[in-house]
């Protein structure tokens, strides 16, 4: 009995003396781990970047279904406005003039905002209108956005912008406006250097409705459909039959361009208009080698190029509403012919 209980004494005090981790085996099992999780980490970055990108491109697609909604109403693609000073208003959106607002504003109805659209009458009072615009205008909409740069937020108005937030029919000045991260498609053409340059810095319009009509009397306004090969542009939507080189085969609109430190600034010289404005940089960009195809980057402005935050490309929805990822190595020929509608170039796969 002796031996019996001796030995189960022992094997009692041998159960309560496992060997734990040695700290040695402990650095290495959280080394082990840290390895693991720097593997994995890019692997979920991948995805969530893959997830926003798909995002991205079915905001396009939507886009694009409205402005082709939009040319089945009137017969053309929205046009991109009066000039950056102008807003949209719907009780002068039909005749020659054409709508002061860009394409932001005139495919609202086509995207289930039409509350939104009907905000703001030309003719309403001063104080009616301020009031309207004002809502309007900061009022940011979902699928104007990349995910993969910012949500759907305010962004503040620039204090050393001496026009942004004072559009015509704004009295109280605003301090944060909605935004849009897509640009129509002008082309690849202006008709002179110099404007180029300046391209599309110098785009106010007229001050009044009564200027508007006197300058579309005269013929000194809008600047003839000529001088750019895009679809949408000041004044003009093409129509689907302008697009002879293939629907499929024509940028309609795409991602713009933006400085990476600026996406909520405010600062960015293609980005500080209100939305719903007329044609500016802001709301058009353009396929010209001056302003190449980017990807977003700190510390530069490119305001007339078309670019991303990802990193495979940028989306682009062409005018048969289909969407496609150009990648930002595309030969710049070939690039340059798919943003213009008429050159004869088609250029089926890139």
């Amino acid at each position: 009995m002796k031996f019996t209980h001796s030995h189960h004494n022992s094997r009692l005090l041998g159960l309560g003396r496992r060997r734990g981790f040695t700290l040695v085996e402990l650095l290495v099992v959280i080394a082990i781990i840290g390895v693991l999780v720097g593997l994995l980490l890019p692997a979920v970055q991948a995805a969530r970047e893959a997830a926003r990108r798909l995002q991205c491109q079915n905001h396009l697609k939507q886009i694009g279904l409205a402005f082709i909604n939009h040319e089945s109403a009137y017969r053309r693609y929205p046009s991109g406005g009066w000039g950056y000073q102008w807003q949209g208003y719907s009780d002068i959106a039909s005749g020659s003039l054409g709508q002061p607002g860009s394409w932001t504003y005139s495919i609202l109805p086509f995207l289930e905002q039409e509350p939104l659209y009907r905000t703001g009458s030309y003719n309403s009072s001063p104080l009616q209108l301020d009031l309207d615009l004002q809502r309007r205008l900061i009022s940011p909409i979902a699928g104007y956005h990349c995910p993969s740069r910012r949500g759907a937020e305010l962004v503040p108005v620039d204090p050393n912008c001496v026009t942004c937030g004072e559009p015509i029919g704004i009295v109280s000045p605003l301090t944060q406006m909605a935004k849009c991260d897509y640009a129509a498609n002008v082309g690849d053409g202006a008709p002179d250097m110099s404007q180029l340059l300046s391209w599309p810095l110098d785009f106010w319009g007229p001050q009044t409705l009564a200027d508007a009509i006197q300058m579309n009397r005269n013929g000194s306004w809008p600047r003839p459909p000529q001088d750019w090969t895009g679809v949408s542009y000041l004044g003009v939507g093409v129509r689907p039959a302008e697009i002879t080189d293939g629907l499929s085969h024509t940028f309609l609109v795409g991602e713009k361009y933006m400085s990476r430190e600026n996406y909520n600034t405010g600062r960015d010289w293609g980005d500080n208009e209100p939305l719903f404005g007329g044609f500016n940089n802001d709301n058009h960009r353009s396929v010209h080698p001056f302003w190449p195809l980017m990807r977003d980057r700190r510390g530069e402005m490119s305001i007339g190029s078309f670019g991303s935050a990802h990193s495979a490309g940028v989306n682009f929805v062409m005018c048969d509403g289909s969407v496609q990822l150009v990648p930002y190595t595309i030969d710049a020929r070939v690039y340059r012919n798919l943003g213009n509608r008429r050159d004869g170039n088609v250029m089926a796969e890139w």
